[in-house]
């Protein structure tokens, strides 16, 4: 049930996150036709499998101890169906299969759609390649300060700089190395969130 749950969660979610970037391609190019491409779902001539790898590992890096502080603060919440099959049965088939589906479809690539496909095409279209780049991460930030239990300004503030920082990196990525593809910041984004529940329920949470 929570494996069903969990899917048909991130599937809402993915239709919620498209129809926007949709409705708008559909309304200003007059057509459903190549959709996919303009949001970014396509390769690069030349995939940038070694910046990939650098920013993956300095993600971890650049977040480590900045993640241990919220967490040890109380400022981190986990909750959702992730932690539910954890706790229902470890580190089971079910557990394993939830944090995919959540890490790989509902989270990174719903998100990578709206931020970096379109809102960050959008706002660079209009403000300009950095302003643009920057205003979709602003926002990439702030969304993530629901996360928080605790609203407090230094907790909100690490929020917003931490994923801040990855949204401008990825929209950085996909616009200046990949051609405007999606695809390989989607599997960055994928990773960490794959990675991230795998160590806090790992080390962190409690049993």
């Amino acid at each position: 049930m929570i494996l069903l749950n969990q899917v048909t969660s991130a599937v809402l979610q993915l239709v919620v996150f498209s129809c926007v970037p949709f409705v708008w391609y559909v309304v200003t190019q007059r057509r459903a036709r190549g959709f996919l491409a303009w949001l970014g779902i396509h390769t690069a001539p030349k995939p940038p499998l070694r910046l990939m790898a650098c920013i993956l590992v300095g993600f971890f890096v650049a977040l480590f101890l900045p993640y241990m502080w919220l967490y040890q603060a109380g400022n981190l919440n986990y909750e959702g169906f992730t932690v539910d099959a954890f706790r229902q049965s470890g580190w089971s088939a079910q557990t394993i299969a939830v944090i995919l589906v959540w890490a790989i479809f509902q989270t990174s690539l719903s998100e990578e759609i709206l931020f970096r496909g379109f809102l960050c095409k959008r706002f660079c279209h209009k403000f300009g390649d950095r302003l643009g780049t920057l205003m979709q991460a602003l926002l990439f930030g702030l969304v993530h300060i629901s996360a928080l239990p605790d609203k407090n300004i230094p907790a909100m503030l690490v929020i917003v700089l931490l994923t801040g920082g990855i949204g401008y990196a990825l929209g950085w990525l996909s616009l200046k190395k990949a051609s405007g593809s999606i695809l390989y910041g989607w599997a960055i984004h994928a990773t960490v969130n794959i990675l991230s529940p795998v160590l806090v329920f790992t080390f962190l949470l409690p049993s």
